[in-house]
């Protein structure tokens, strides 16, 4: 997997507006989620409880998610645009 790439199309999410960011407003939203990211440096117990919250939702885990984000402090976002979604996801597959 490359990091710029996955950076890239982070960007390309936020410029669309197609990214939720933090636990709360993704469970709040969960309807227009396609599929999560999450920090591998988020607490353990932080993975656990939105794997809980978001059963059947893909959560993917990635390394440098606030690098890519140029946000401090965010362990997970969301995705909601089909097409970015699909883009990211045959990214890290």
């Amino acid at each position: 997997m490359s990091d710029n790439k996955l950076a890239s199309y982070i960007g390309l999410a936020q410029r669309a507006n197609a990214v939720l960011y933090g636990e709360d407003m993704i469970v709040k939203c969960k309807s227009s989620v396609k599929f999560v990211l999450a920090s591998t440096s988020a607490p353990e117990k932080y993975l656990q409880r939105l794997a809980r919250r978001l059963e059947g939702f893909e959560i993917f885990t990635v390394d440098g998610l606030c690098a890519a984000l140029h946000r401090d402090g965010v362990y997970a976002v969301a995705i909601t645009n089909d097409a970015l979604a699909s883009a990211i996801k045959n990214l890290l597959r």
